[in-house]
């Protein structure tokens, strides 16, 4: 090997790199905009590649084009070594090889660079996680919205403990839950037989419900739309049909529907719900009956 050959193979490393950052760019650039529009139907489970529905769906998407831009050299690199190689070093180029017994810088540098790539990958990714954990501080204004979620053989059980408001989603569409546009939910999920896990991919979520312990998470849809998940924890002969319908409307919606579902308004938010739906919409408040201790 002479000089003109390591020129060649340094040429031939960057560029693999700079095919690495382009795939990484290209995996970006798929996606569309986020402000795009969500059809109305059921949206397919891999649509967070394509259409992120949350903010923690976004991270989880720009986590995974950094990865591609940090891994890909190595897919790229190795390959087009061995085409030139190949072509060099043939019977043809090359009728008596070299006989190289080892490479000590050689070795070191193969074994420094993966921990170092494995560094700079485990960074953001403990990044995304700790903000997949952390819940935001609610901006002057919000409301919490906190959704119990029970899995069972075979649907979803949702509750909304601060309206009164619970329904099932049997897996066929008719009936999903419903949430706030750019609002943070919070779910908190437990089961009621055996381990499930509740998993919509446009969300970027998905935890596990497990009997005796209750998994939070949490999530701010970014789009308006109809969203498809389904049970990511084999559960039961049913287990392919134990699907998750999400309907995602804008916050004066959500409160028209929890009315029609016959949930309550806590007195202390009365008036923010009366600004949304207007004055001449009659707000069902939840008032608190006070109770004489027995004697």
């Amino acid at each position: 090997m002479n000089k003109a050959d390591i020129r060649n193979l340094i040429l031939i490393w960057v560029g693999a790199l700079l095919l690495a950052v382009l795939t990484g760019w290209g995996f970006l650039m798929w996606a569309p905009a986020m402000d795009a529009p969500v059809p109305v139907f059921e949206a397919p489970t891999t649509h967070w590649v394509t259409d992120p529905a949350t903010s923690v769906a976004e991270q989880v998407r720009r986590n995974t084009a950094w990865t591609i831009t940090v891994i890909f050299p190595f897919l790229y690199g190795p390959l087009l070594t061995l085409l030139y190689v190949v072509w060099r070093f043939g019977k043809a180029r090359n009728p008596v090889p070299d006989s190289v017994e080892e490479n000590v810088p050689l070795e070191v540098f193969w074994t420094l660079i993966p921990a170092v790539v494995l560094v700079v990958m485990a960074v953001p990714s403990f990044a995304v996680l700790q903000y997949m954990d952390r819940v935001p501080e609610l901006n002057p204004g919000e409301q919490d919205y906190v959704v119990d979620v029970t899995g069972r053989q075979f649907d979803w059980l949702y509750s909304f403990p601060k309206y009164g408001v619970e329904m099932v989603d049997d897996g066929t569409g008719d009936n999903p839950l419903v949430l706030p546009l750019n609002q943070i939910v919070l779910m908190n999920g437990t089961s009621s037989d055996v381990n499930h896990a509740w998993w919509v991919p446009a969300f970027g979520v998905k935890f596990d419900v497990i009997p005796g312990r209750i998994n939070p998470a949490w999530f701010r849809p970014t789009k308006e739309g109809f969203f498809k998940g389904q049970c990511a924890e084999l559960c039961g002969d049913l287990h392919a049909v134990m699907f998750i319908h999400v309907k995602v409307v804008p916050e004066a919606e959500f409160f028209e529907w929890i009315i029609e579902q016959g949930g309550e308004i806590p007195p202390e938010e009365e008036e923010f719900v009366s600004n949304l739906l207007g004055e001449d919409v009659e707000i069902p408040v939840r008032r608190e009956v006070a109770h004489a201790a027995a004697e």
